[in-house]
């Protein structure tokens, strides 16, 4: 009699609908859960900085690393540029000289939903966003998360790009005129950082 009882609650509970359930067939489910798989790795990359009050954009070049763990940082090769730490936690600065700075509270939001598109967290990411993915997931592809109108996030429109189970490209939108554009060259995957690199680029 229970084990019938448990089942007809089952069967009479409402599934939870998965994130983005519309918007995403089986292989795109796939490919993304493949990406979002918990795994560290580096990469070099190139981010292009787009404002309105410059004809051409601001070009730094760095290192990410990615410890799913532990959340992410960029290490850009520009001489005295603070270590950028991206975690559940927010978003810390780490100066060459030791200062530590963490980020404003009103940019709580964004940071969250930042720390969610790098993660794939595409529960999170509904909350906010509308998801339009393109191309084809075994080959070349991009996710274009596009705000909502009540969203409280700043950034109009989020875009990833990869190639089959890499991701290549971020787009950070604002405004047309006013978005990071990052590339990404093929990552060393799971590498083993070292005590002194997880001090150093995470927290």
């Amino acid at each position: 009699m229970i084990a019938r009882l448990l089942l007809f609650l089952c069967l009479a509970l409402p599934l939870a609908a998965a994130p983005y359930e519309a918007a995403l067939t089986a292989p795109w489910r796939e490919r993304i859960a493949a990406l979002a798989a918990p795994r560290t790795l580096s990469a070099a990359f190139i981010e292009h900085r787009h404002t309105p009050l410059k004809k051409k954009p601001v070009t730094v070049a760095g290192t990410v690393r990615i410890d799913r763990a532990r959340g992410l940082s960029l290490a850009y090769d520009q001489p005295r540029a603070p270590v950028v730490i991206l975690d559940a936690r927010g978003l810390l600065l780490r100066h060459p000289d030791g200062r530590e700075q963490t980020a404003p509270p009103e940019a709580e939001t964004d940071l969250r939903l930042l720390h969610a598109l790098f993660a794939f967290d595409l529960a999170t990411l509904e909350k906010s966003y509308a998801l339009a993915p393109a191309g084809d997931p075994a080959a070349a592809w991009t996710l274009t998360f596009t705000r909502l109108p009540d969203s409280p996030a700043s950034y109009r429109e989020l875009v990833l790009a990869g190639a089959a189970d890499r991701l290549t490209a971020i787009t950070l939108a604002k405004t047309p005129n006013l978005r990071t554009e990052i590339t990404l060259a093929a990552p060393a995957l799971d590498p083993t950082f070292s005590p002194k690199d997880l001090a150093r680029y995470f927290r």
